[in-house]
């Protein structure tokens, strides 16, 4: 409870400690799990809403969902974003906090290393590796400004 409620404060931080107006952003993705022999197909959702530090750095929070279909598993992530303009197309980020097991899943530390290529204004390709507790998965999807 104590790792959730610093993961709480911490996003509380990030969004008061910025004076300047942020951008919510929301996709999808699907991937697979990791660490066991048998793979399980995963789908989610994800949501960000990030406020720019400077020309090449944003920060913010993240959350979403992940339905792993082996179990019926559901997971919630709740976590502070970070992204670095490494170029005008690409992003590169790193969401941590902690995921919350909705359905048949396990609580534990989140950590989700991103790499975002810009498509177009407003639209962006996402492959990235969340790893919850000793577990994770991969996705690629894409995300969406509104």
């Amino acid at each position: 409870m104590k790792k959730f409620l610093c993961v709480i404060a911490f996003i509380a931080f990030a969004f008061n400690g910025i004076a300047q107006e942020g951008k919510l952003r929301i996709g999808g993705n699907i991937g697979f799990t990791t660490g066991n022999t048998n793979s399980s197909f995963v789908i989610g959702g994800d949501v960000d809403y990030l406020f720019n530090v400077d020309s090449k750095f944003k920060v913010g929070g993240a959350t979403g969902l992940a339905i792993i279909t082996e179990g019926s598993s559901i997971v919630l992530p709740l976590a502070g974003a970070g992204r670095f303009k490494a170029s005008d197309k690409i992003e590169l980020g790193l969401d941590m906090g902690y995921a919350i097991g909705i359905s048949n899943a396990g609580n534990g530390f989140y950590f989700r290393p991103i790499f975002e290529y810009k498509l177009q204004q407003g639209i962006a390709l996402r492959a990235s590796y969340s790893g919850i507790g000793s577990g994770g998965y991969f996705n690629v999807g894409a995300m969406f400004d509104l």
